[in-house]
């Protein structure tokens, strides 16, 4: 892996689970990457099929699904990415650390505390030991070079990180936070359900797992606050793509948070606005914030990310970049949104 400082240097990328929405948009986005090879990409149940003839929008794409054993994967790859679903990736991490970097977008190695995963997750975690050594993937928050240190690479959730966004620059000095955030369809994955069918969607909003969420745990780490301070209010939209939350935050008597635009003054994927608007940032990298001051103990945030780009597997790459040697905004910034 030496040499990953040079521009002229090429990445051989593989991801696992190729399949599902995250899968996808995580190819498409390695597929402009200008530093990436795509070495694998797998599928346990389309095992031998061209990626197009599975999704045809992707019928100029000259890839085809494989399932190869995973000592196989870590010696064909540099990288491995896991988009695998929430309680399966554990074995695999396990099984590749040591052989090849990896970026899990699965929740498995998020939090470093088992009894606060089992809690949310309700599964038991066979790795404990592997939990400190993941780091967390949001590298507004955790900073470049603890990332681009990292062997396990724990993508942060979707709520989670814009959650976290919003908050982060209150960090230590919030009483309490009030979110609530809604999100489109895409958040709840390719299988369909009575929630998500779209009859049904496309003209609905409800709200869900209020205060029980399994992104709490993620958002009180950053936010330095307990579960007891934080109402989070998780809601499904008639959309498909984003996450669009407004926080309502009391501060502590005299604290001082630090400025927003002190804290990501830095970070090429945080733009602070006059207003925020979904379509502002759908199918991009970007994460749009502003701050209304409402007297001096309280303000009011609003954040907006696309759950699939910033919220997944945009945040991916970016981590891929700094692991890589690679400028952070590299195969992203030229991702403009989606607009109109």
């Amino acid at each position: 892996m030496d040499g990953f400082g040079d521009f002229k240097m090429v990445t051989r990328v593989s991801i696992i689970g190729i399949t599902g929405y995250t899968g996808l948009e995580l190819l498409r986005l390695l597929l402009a990457h200008p530093h990436v090879e795509i070495a694998h990409v797998t599928s346990r149940a389309s095992d031998g099929e061209p990626i197009g003839s599975i999704y045809p929008h992707l019928s100029h794409v000259d890839l085809t699904v494989s399932n190869p054993d995973l000592d196989q994967i870590a010696t064909d790859s540099d990288i491995v990415f896991l988009c695998l679903p929430h309680k399966t990736a554990q074995d695999t991490v396990a099984a590749l650390h040591g052989k090849v970097k990896i970026i899990d977008l699965s929740a498995d190695f998020r939090l470093d505390d088992v009894a606060t995963y089992e809690k949310y997750y309700a599964t038991p975690h066979n790795y404990p030991d592997l939990l400190d050594k993941a780091v967390y993937g949001a590298p507004e928050i955790v900073g470049a070079e603890k990332i681009a240190q990292a062997d396990i690479i724990a993508n942060p959730g979707c709520f989670a990180l814009l959650a976290q966004l919003m908050l982060f620059p209150f960090a230590g000095t919030i009483e309490k936070a009030d979110i609530m955030a809604v999100t489109g369809s895409s958040g709840s994955g390719k299988s369909a359900s009575d929630g998500t069918h779209h009859p049904i969607r496309s003209h609905n909003m409800k709200s869900y797992n209020i205060n029980k969420h399994r992104h709490i745990p993620e958002i009180c780490r950053s936010a330095n606050i307990t579960a007891q301070q934080l109402n989070f209010v998780p809601t499904s939209g008639p959309f498909v793509r984003g996450i669009f939350a407004t926080a309502f935050v009391t501060l502590k008597p005299d604290s001082t948070p630090k400025c927003a635009g002190d804290v990501y003054e830095n970070a090429p994927f945080m733009r602070l606005q006059d207003s925020v608007a979904l379509a502002n940032i759908v199918g991009s990298n970007f994460c749009d914030l502003n701050y209304q001051k409402v007297d001096d103990h309280t303000v009011i945030v609003q954040g907006a990310l696309d759950n699939l780009v910033k919220g997944a597997a945009g945040c991916a790459v970016q981590n891929m970049n700094l692991i890589c040697g690679y400028d952070e905004t590299t195969g992203l910034k030229q991702l403009a949104p989606l607009y109109p």
